[in-house]
């Protein structure tokens, strides 16, 4: 056989076992990336809130106004049509467990039989960091009583106080302890929190939401806290990217961390540039398509 028999045919097989590899990769997006939820569209009422129709959709007022670029929250009218970010991009999959979305304020349960709750929840200030990392549950508490810490009693010069369970208790009704460093899983006396950066690092949900996921969690089920402002999925050879403001300022250069995410990707892409630039931009929280795979 001739060498450039040989040649051509080594670059056919090297060609195509690449192909195989970005099928592969495709796939592994598709299966490790989904899109869950559905696309809302909602029509306000005369005399409604954002936060009243945020609590009927289990989302934050804050999610609402971030969608449809709502300077103020308070300043909606009737007839009005919103866009609810109630479909989105799952940022990691786990198996089982908790895993937390710092930049979209979202908490998603994964229950081990491919089904996800998702709820809207409060972070830590940015003077006062909700820690990533990964986590075990240690403990859990019905109806706890709250102890202030030496930290927050030191930086915000009050008194230690301890309040005993009821309508006063910052941590409502449940507490979920973990192992990351004074940070816990808790319920709310402010539920208007829910979907804002205002704890001292704690993850707070509403009230309704942790008694649903308070008896579904277990001590020694593991977690994780991530940071992932830019989340980006393949779904039936089209892409699709959903952004968030960076409320911790963790990230230099949003065009740079998307170009890396595309190059990962490894895959020939017809893109809409001009939209890419915009959602990059505008940072609303909702996936928008911005390609197609070329085939």
């Amino acid at each position: 056989m001739k060498k450039e028999t040989v040649l051509f045919l080594t670059i056919l097989i090297l060609s195509s076992s690449f192909k195989v590899r970005a099928q592969e990769e495709v796939q592994k997006t598709l299966d490790y990336l989904p899109l869950i939820g559905k696309d809302t569209s909602y029509q306000v009422i005369q005399g409604e809130g954002l936060y009243e129709i945020a609590r009927k959709f289990d989302i934050s007022y804050m999610s609402i106004a971030l969608a449809n670029q709502i300077s103020d929250p308070n300043r909606i009218y009737a007839g009005q049509k919103l866009v609810l970010p109630t479909r989105t991009i799952l940022p990691k999959k786990l198996n089982e467990g908790v895993l937390i979305n710092i930049p979209e304020y979202r908490l998603y349960f994964f229950q081990g039989d491919d089904s996800i709750k998702v709820y809207p929840v409060c972070i830590g200030l940015p003077t006062w960091r909700t820690p990533t990392g990964e986590f075990s549950i240690t403990h859990k508490i019905k109806n706890p009583t709250w102890y202030m810490p030496d930290a927050i009693a030191e930086k915000e010069k009050v008194k230690k106080e301890i309040v005993p369970p009821g309508p006063l208790n910052p941590l409502g009704d449940f507490w979920i302890g973990t192992d990351l460093r004074h940070t816990g899983i808790h319920s709310t006396i402010i539920p208007m929190s829910i979907g804002r950066a205002l704890s001292h690092g704690c993850v707070r949900l509403y009230p309704e939401d942790i008694e649903v996921l308070f008896p579904l969690t277990e001590v020694g089920m593991t977690g994780e806290v991530i940071y992932e402002p830019i989340k980006l999925t393949v779904r039936e050879d089209s892409l699709f990217l959903e952004v968030y403001p960076d409320v911790y300022e963790m990230v230099q250069d949003y065009e740079k961390e998307m170009n890396e995410k595309l190059r990962l990707l490894n895959l020939p892409l017809n893109l809409d540039q001009s939209k890419i630039e915009t959602i990059l931009q505008e940072k609303r929280g909702i996936p928008v398509f911005i390609g197609i795979v070329i085939k």
